[in-house]
């Protein structure tokens, strides 16, 4: 089968939801808006292209990848509806596998990295806390670290309890920014105030009024922190949320 052909027939598979993480370390991110213009470009996407320094912000991505561009033109509509997609695309000399998402401004695309020690510890490590995350009654969503400027960090994990607390399947919030929650009577003061702790990768305490997904709303008492790799660099936002009673309500 020629490259092309394992191209054409992996971009029909759809996104396997047992896998609940949409991005994880080791894996590279690229944004792009509606015309297909990269707006995020993190370093681990340009080094598993084998393009570092060669990408940055402002290129197209028909540029530097038109059989990438193709694809997600195959899938705007796929990925809008179902969640994110996954398939596999030949980037330079290597078979890569994609996940294709939606995101606020545009498309996401995760570049998966190899996965050679896909039974060794760390993975059975990742299993392990996965596994715990979704007996935790209170709701987790995780966020990427970056980009802190429009579109901000989007979703890459949201436990069972954050679904059943908004009415959101998981392929409908995978990718999206948790402005998904958010609504015209959400405090600003209070979301400038996270804001804030983000750029300042500083770990933050809010209270919050959120949207479900049916329109309905409800308070939650919000705690983020920033995670960091072995090497210091900050990779991911944890979100922990507990519904709570409203400001005048009596504890």
């Amino acid at each position: 089968m020629t490259p092309a052909d394992t191209t054409a027939v992996a971009s029909r598979c759809t996104w396997d939801h047992s896998e609940d993480f949409l991005l994880l370390p080791g894996d590279g991110l690229i944004l792009a808006n509606g015309d297909g213009v990269i707006t995020y470009f993190d370093l681990r996407a340009r080094q598993l292209m084998g393009r570092e320094p060669g990408c940055r912000c402002g290129d197209g991505l028909e540029e530097i990848w038109p059989e990438l561009a193709e694809v997600l033109e195959e899938h705007a509509i796929v990925a809008d509806r179902s969640g994110p997609v996954v398939t596999r695309l030949t980037c330079g000399d290597r078979l890569r596998t994609l996940h294709l998402f939606r995101s606020d401004c545009g498309i996401g695309i995760v570049l998966l990295a190899d996965r050679s020690d896909a039974h060794g510890a760390a993975h059975q490590q990742l299993l392990m806390h996965q596994r715990i995350l979704q007996h935790v009654r209170d709701a987790v969503i995780v966020t990427t670290a970056e980009p802190v400027a429009t579109p901000g960090p989007v979703i890459v994990y949201a436990n069972p309890a954050a679904l059943r607390q908004t009415g959101y399947r998981l392929g409908e919030v995978l990718g999206r920014s948790p402005r998904i929650f958010q609504g015209p009577d959400t405090d600003r003061a209070a979301l400038r105030s996270l804001h804030a702790a983000i750029q300042h990768w500083q770990p933050a305490r809010q209270k919050l009024l959120n949207y479900r997904k049916d329109g309905s709303t409800f308070w939650v008492e919000i705690d983020i922190a920033p995670l960091e790799d072995s090497d210091g660099w900050y990779t991911y936002w944890v979100s922990v949320q507990r519904e709570c009673r409203g400001p005048g309500h009596a504890p």
